[in-house]
């Protein structure tokens, strides 16, 4: 490919993308003078290259449109085309909240010996609670415990508040197809 011949080829671009300016490509023949405008205005970040952090902690993010911070683990050999991440481990309020929970499903997929946020002796109580539960167990355990759960959340499976009118829904994920099959809603 171009970008592999000329290696500063993604820089290029990059900044020009991001200084939305005019580029002008000169010929031989000087009344053959090209000018291009470039119209796109998002940072050109090339496809392979690790998210940008928007945290000072590991495996934090803060979402652009809520505010929230999501925590989630990143390992470039469990990436797949749709999903480039081992998956969310929640949304917090609070940017420490999700270190401490990347942190605990860090842990919990790579061991004591993985770059954490804080130090491992912080975490001798969750250590000894994780052994006894699957990776996924675990991490549907850090997920539940994020308040991105909340509001209207019920203690039973497949159920919870809906936001508009405040009464009861069910609901069951991953069935026939789509992503959710709504069951119906209950009184209050």
């Amino acid at each position: 490919s171009s970008s592999s011949s000329f290696p500063h080829f993604n820089i290029l671009m990059a900044k020009v993308s991001q200084q939305n300016q005019k580029v002008t490509v000169k010929t031989n023949n000087k009344s053959n003078d090209t000018t291009t405008k470039v119209t796109r205005k998002r940072k050109s970040v090339p496809r392979d290259s690790p998210p940008q952090r928007s945290s000072i902690y590991r495996g934090v993010t803060r979402h652009r449109w809520t505010g929230r911070y999501e925590a989630h683990l990143w390992d470039k050999s469990c990436w797949n085309e749709t999903q480039k991440k081992k998956g969310r481990q929640g949304a917090y309020n609070d940017e420490e909240a999700a270190a401490h929970t990347y942190d605990l499903a860090a842990l919990k997929y790579w061991g004591r010996e993985t770059i954490l946020n804080f130090p491992v002796s912080t975490y001798q109580e969750e250590l000894e609670e994780m052994e006894s539960q699957s990776r996924e167990e675990y991490i549907g355990s850090l997920r539940r415990k994020s308040s991105g759960f909340s509001r209207g959340v019920s203690k039973y499976r497949g159920v919870a508040r809906h936001h508009h009118n405040g009464r009861w829904e069910a609901r069951i994920g991953r069935v026939f197809g789509n992503k959710y099959l709504y069951l119906g809603t209950y009184g209050k």
